[in-house]
């Protein structure tokens, strides 16, 4: 629609009669949600439009033909290809899927960032892109991609890096989350992290590697908190970090993201990261061990999977979903 010349002005009068309810959409490449404030002012509520659910994922793909995967395969599968459901209409096939994926993010990056923002250096923007979806779920500041850059003879300056992460962002390809200091008490303005806005995007561009399960399955939890209505940020509190600190109305959650228990020691690592918090906020634990204690040492344990199901976080009933 913003193809159409004056078409807020059509929006707004068809807004104003009695019983009619308008819904627009349109691509981030001509006009951006935060311009819309400029142009029908205190007449509309945005909504963000997330990817398919792990349940969601689950229900399309059952309705293919001989669909017969059980709910581990299913969980393979949507790790590989992500939450985009045109994915699900095709073979599957690693061919067909990774092409899919590669045409999805050079539509997104040539579409709506390099023309619309007018980006001469098309190769920086592109190393900058893969660094950033390479490193989701780390600490990521504009210096050290302008550090890396230089290493490999691409000297760039720091504000270039950070004009071409907010343009990612605009795109809904990459969401930058601030660390939120717990003892300060304010949110700190260096060494963000980012996630994509579907899993399925990073391997469109850097490809899929198991080695990277632990930053990926951050990113579904990230994905799922956000669907759940809560602000996301990073906690940090002295040494210690915090994979999300999750709020909203009904107040606050500390969840740790980890693979699997596997002993002992990797237990106490996970469980560290809540010991610098001294409020009484709930502690959740979410991993891809089908069994494990749902009480350690006050913190709840949650399967990583049931919760993207659909799960209240932390299994309490009066949490909500």
């Amino acid at each position: 629609m913003q193809q159409i010349a004056d078409w807020e002005r059509a929006v707004a009068s068809l807004n104003g009669e009695d019983g009619t309810e308008v819904v627009i959409s349109g691509s981030n490449a001509t006009l951006l949600s935060a311009e819309l404030a400029t142009l029908i002012a205190g007449r509309y509520v945005t909504l963000q439009v997330f990817p398919l659910t792990l349940a969601e994922f689950g229900e399309l793909y059952r309705q293919r033909p001989g669909a017969a995967a059980d709910d581990a395969e299913l969980f393979r599968l949507y790790l590989r290809i992500g939450g985009l459901p045109g994915l699900l209409h095709t073979d599957l096939s690693d061919v067909v899927v990774d092409q899919m994926l590669a045409d999805m993010v050079s539509a997104i990056a040539i579409r709506d960032v390099i023309r619309r923002h007018r980006i001469r250096d098309v190769a920086l923007f592109e190393a900058i892109t893969r660094f950033a979806v390479d490193s989701i779920g780390s600490l990521v500041s504009a210096k050290r991609i302008a550090d890396f850059l230089k290493s490999q003879r691409r000297a760039t300056a720091v504000d270039t890096v950070l004009n071409y992460l907010a343009h990612l962002g605009d795109a809904f390809l990459l969401t930058p989350v601030p660390r939120f200091d717990l003892r300060g008490r304010r949110l700190l303005q260096v060494n963000r992290k980012h996630y994509l806005g579907d899993i399925g995007l990073r391997n469109g561009i850097v490809g899929y590697r198991e080695s990277d399960i632990g930053g990926v399955l951050e990113n579904l939890v990230f994905l799922e908190l956000r669907r759940r209505g809560y602000t996301v940020t990073v906690g940090v509190a002295g040494p210690r970090e915090i994979d999300f600190v999750a709020e909203r109305r009904s107040g606050r959650r500390y969840v740790q993201v980890a693979y699997l228990l596997e002993s002992p020691t990797t237990i106490e690592r996970e469980l560290a990261a809540f010991a610098a918090v001294r409020d009484a906020y709930p502690r959740v634990l979410l991993s891809l061990d089908p069994h494990q204690p749902a009480d350690l040492q006050g913190v709840r344990h949650q399967s990583l999977t049931d919760f993207l199901r659909g799960a209240p976080l932390g299994a309490s009933m009066d949490d909500g979903q």
